[in-house]
């Protein structure tokens, strides 16, 4: 049994992820006649009009990745900062005492064999390896977002904070997702920001990670914040996940907020009955107010 140090995706792999989705910015963009906005603003492109549009496509978004003083920055997201300060600002105390942990569980599994190793408790690797920062930073992290998910349980509170996240407040007016998922030929649909702010604001509910099950890893509960829904089996399932990325020191106390495709349209297509809608260019779904933003 091997333990797996690796922790992040290749950056060969996130290249990829990013140029495909330049590629797709444009693609919306000549479809709706407008032009690609460049830079790490929330806006990808612009429309005849002048309103912005954030267009995401795939099966999981990154709606941001954001180092700490961008969080300082923010008027809502600032409430992740305590979740940043629970890590040690200096990273090469915190490899090491992660690379101390990993370190102990696996010569404790060449020692001991598969059996025993199951059973070692995180209570022994915290008394065998105290001080250690990197443990520390979990227990801290796991006792700040039970607080922030209390914070996002206010749905006034919630709504600010996802249009903070997936509109930078006041920024971009329209939510565009490429839909790959039931059309032979992909559509994008198009969403009015207060549509999407209403919708999900309303229909998710906050709740904290459960402890993971990497053999490699100090494993605690409550290192993600989540936002679920209730799906059409009754079943809660997570649209949002909001993590803490300690991968490397390039990315190191970064908040990284993904979000699921197949979810957030089935939330914003399910409530969309009395929004209205229009196929308003080649392959292109408006709802609401986007109607008359992209086709005129």
């Amino acid at each position: 049994m091997a333990i797996n140090r690796r922790r992040a995706p290749s950056s060969a792999t996130s290249s990829e992820k990013k140029l495909s989705g330049h590629r797709v910015e444009f693609e919306y963009a000549k479809l709706i006649g407008g032009e690609t906005i460049s830079g790490t603003k929330k806006g990808d492109v612009k429309d005849l009009n002048g309103n912005l549009h954030s267009v995401k496509s795939g099966k999981k978004w990154q709606v941001f990745l954001y180092r700490y003083a961008r969080v300082s920055q923010t008027k809502y997201l600032k409430i992740l900062l305590p979740c940043l300060d629970a890590f040690p600002v200096d990273y090469g105390i915190y490899v090491t005492d992660r690379e101390k942990v990993i370190g102990f569980k696996e010569k404790y599994l060449k020692e001991n064999g598969r059996t025993q190793f199951t059973t070692l408790s995180n209570e022994t690797l915290e008394k065998e390896l105290n001080p250690n920062f990197y443990i520390r930073a979990k227990y801290n992290l796991r006792d700040l977002t039970g607080n922030i998910c209390d914070a996002l349980k206010n749905e006034q509170f919630r709504r600010k904070f996802l249009m903070e996240a997936i509109f930078n407040n006041e920024e971009v007016e329209f939510l565009s997702i490429m839909d790959t998922t039931y059309e032979i030929d992909s559509y994008f649909k198009v969403f009015p920001k207060d549509y999407v702010l209403n919708t999900l604001s309303r229909k998710l509910f906050p709740g904290v990670s459960k402890a993971g099950i990497a053999p490699d890893d100090f494993n605690v509960g409550g290192q993600k914040i989540t936002m679920r829904y209730e799906n059409s089996e009754g079943k809660a399932k997570n649209i949002v996940e909001i993590e803490i990325r300690n991968d490397s020191a390039q990315h190191y106390r970064e908040v990284r907020f993904n979000m699921y495709s197949r979810d957030v349209l089935y939330l914003l297509l399910e409530n969309s009955k009395t929004l209205g809608k229009r196929i308003v260019r080649d392959r292109v779904l408006a709802f609401g107010a986007a109607i008359n933003s992209i086709e005129h």
